[in-house]
């Protein structure tokens, strides 16, 4: 299926959670610092407890979501989402066992375990599919169990190489991912919750633009440009969920064998090894690997690297910075902070770069330290 033809069918029954609402009251700033009584990340090599890399599997004009018949096969592409394929996958797996399911095959394949594979796979398998997902890595050693994860979707396509179509269809998506996951927070055992998060600028943008999605969103959301965390010229503050994948990845994979889904360990080697299941339907979930068994040769590998520190249960902020060094967040977790801030196009390296966590570890430190001065 042509990518047009798979854009103007979206208006499948799973988009019908995405209507519009009207935009949210942008809400003015308190007369004080609302991050008073914040308490300061303790960053130090001394608390870090693991640093962790992934490779977010990249496409300049956007993740992959079609279908397409390879010999006798169905095969129905789902990969392609750079950093954020946690964030999407309530939006991008469901359009694609949607279109799993529109075949009238009850034998379904799913390729990778990763979240956008299981999202898809539990949703097949709860609708009476037969549902075997094949993989070579299972949570938690899969690329999503690496993701940060803030959900708030963004830098995952080049906004000039893409349609307007293709944007009208990813802003449908990204709204559906958001109602997905509202179920799951606070929910035991799946380690999705609130925060209070702020997007920081180091200026005043000269034309502000809605967050993804739409505004309406991102509850209790606050523009301002003074009383700011760390004392930043433009602040974006609301409530973001945090969605913590080494609870999350474990929960649905239970919820989806549960359900019926099988998994099988397997390598695919090639196309051939692929087209060889039984299964006539393939969900194709493979992130970086479609380069190599789709011949995709618009994916770009992006490394990005994660320092855990000891937990801080008092700390239900987060947000991302601006600094001279480059971009730094912090995300509380139950199991530690995570901080983050790299993006290296094009670098296939799995190993951490200690530069990187002393960027990383100082540079949160010195935003503390501001917090500590004005609170």
């Amino acid at each position: 299926m042509r990518r047009r033809d798979f854009v103007s069918s979206l208006g499948l029954a799973t988009l019908g959670a995405c209507a519009t609402h009207p935009a949210a009251e942008i809400l003015q700033p308190e007369a004080t610092a609302p991050y008073a009584h914040y308490t300061p990340v303790q960053s130090s090599l001394s608390r870090v407890t693991r640093t962790v890399v992934g490779l977010r599997p990249y496409r300049p004009i956007g993740y992959r979501l079609e279908a397409e018949t390879i010999g006798e096969k169905t095969v129905i592409h789902n990969y392609g989402h750079g950093g954020c394929g946690v964030t999407m996958s309530w939006g991008t797996a469901s359009v694609a066992a949607d279109e799993a399911t529109a075949t009238g095959a009850r034998d379904i394949a799913v390729l990778g375990c990763g979240v956008q594979g299981l999202t898809a796979a539990l949703i097949l398998a709860r609708r009476g599919h037969n549902v075997t997902m094949y993989a070579e890595q299972l949570p938690p050693h899969t690329t999503s169990n690496v993701a940060g994860v803030l959900w708030m979707p963004t830098g995952y396509f080049d906004r000039s190489a893409v349609s307007q179509d293709w944007l009208a269809m990813n802003r449908k998506l990204i709204r559906l991912a958001y109602y997905g996951f509202l179920p799951y927070v606070n929910r035991p055992g799946y380690g999705v919750y609130w925060t209070d998060h702020h997007q920081l600028g180091r200026r005043v943008p000269a034309e502000r633009h809605e967050l993804p999605g739409g505004d309406d969103i991102y509850p209790d959301l606050r523009i301002s440009r003074e009383n700011t965390l760390f004392g930043y010229a433009y602040e974006e503050r609301f409530k973001a969920m945090i969605i913590d994948p080494d609870y999350y990845l474990d929960a649905i994979l239970k919820d989806a064998q549960l359900a019926g889904a099988r998994t099988e360990r397997v390598h695919f080697a090639s196309l051939e090894d692929i087209l060889a299941l039984d299964e006539r339907v393939i969900v194709n979930c493979t992130g970086l690997g479609a380069s190599t068994l789709f011949g995709d040769d618009t994916l770009v590998p992006v490394k990005g690297q994660l320092s855990h520190l000891l937990p801080q249960p008092d700390i239900n902020y987060s947000y991302v910075a601006p600094t001279s060094t480059g971009v730094l967040y912090m995300f509380p977790r139950k199991t530690g902070l995570v901080l983050g801030g790299t993006h290296e196009e094009g670098n296939d390296s799995l190993l951490p770069d200690p530069d990187q966590i002393i960027r990383m570890v100082e540079g949160h430190a010195e935003l503390a330290a501001r917090l500590s001065a004005t609170a």
